[in-house]
């Protein structure tokens, strides 16, 4: 079994609960709140902010040029794709240039301060794994709001933007690309190293339940 696969089987509970959360069976059956929507987003768009800093820290762990070179495109995906949908919907309502570090939930600032330490004090594959919760989880999401919904569905979906952006063949693509360059580490991977991978591996998972579970209850200081 390949090394994602085997993250997945390790930490299977925590994984179906942040693919399964009710704050994604909402956003999917149109029952979640906007104001629920635009707190996620908020704070999402101060996460990514964060998250491309942490692919900056990715590349500094990098021992290869293809390391560099990977940790370099995902960054500037980050940046270039992901924000500026971002930035579209939050210009409804919010200026995204006007948030800052007072904005940050609780939630917010322990997830990407995690996933910062996790770079600061083990490699570029520990780095990795902290990163895939996201970069693969959101690709899963989509996928199976698409499935399950079809495009002749989403015309008067509120959500259609965010559902159609995760769910494209082109985040879909970006997420293989990721899972395939996790997986080829896989044989070079002892038992006691998988142990830690694992274990940080399930705290990224959690932190992103806590973010989805944080957007429901509207809470900074959750």
């Amino acid at each position: 079994m390949m090394l994602f696969s085997n993250l997945i089987k390790e930490n299977q509970k925590i994984w179906n609960a942040y693919l399964h959360h009710d704050f994604v069976k909402k956003l999917e059956d149109k029952s979640l709140k906007q104001e629920n929507f635009l707190f996620y987003l908020k704070q999402d768009y101060i996460y990514l902010l964060n998250y491309a800093k942490c692919y900056a820290r990715l590349a500094l762990n990098s021992n290869t040029a293809k390391e560099l070179r990977f940790a370099m495109k995902f960054q500037n995906y980050i940046v270039e794709g992901e924000m500026e949908l971002h930035r579209a919907i939050l210009s409804l309502g919010i200026n995204a240039d006007e948030l800052n570090i007072k904005d940050e939930s609780l939630v917010n600032i322990a997830y990407s301060r995690y996933m910062l330490s996790v770079g600061e004090n083990g490699d570029f594959l520990d780095m990795l794994v902290a990163l895939s919760a996201c970069a693969i989880g959101y690709a899963k999401i989509g996928a199976e709001i698409i499935n399950r919904l079809k495009n002749e569905n989403l015309k008067d979906h509120p959500y259609k933007e965010w559902i159609l952006t995760y769910g494209s063949e082109n985040f879909q693509n970006e997420a293989k690309e990721f899972e395939d360059f996790v997986n080829s580490y896989t044989s070079s991977v002892s038992a006691q190293k998988f142990q830690k991978l694992s274990e940080i591996f399930h705290t990224a998972t959690r932190l992103e339940v806590a973010f989805w579970e944080h957007s429901l209850r509207m809470e900074l200081n959750l």
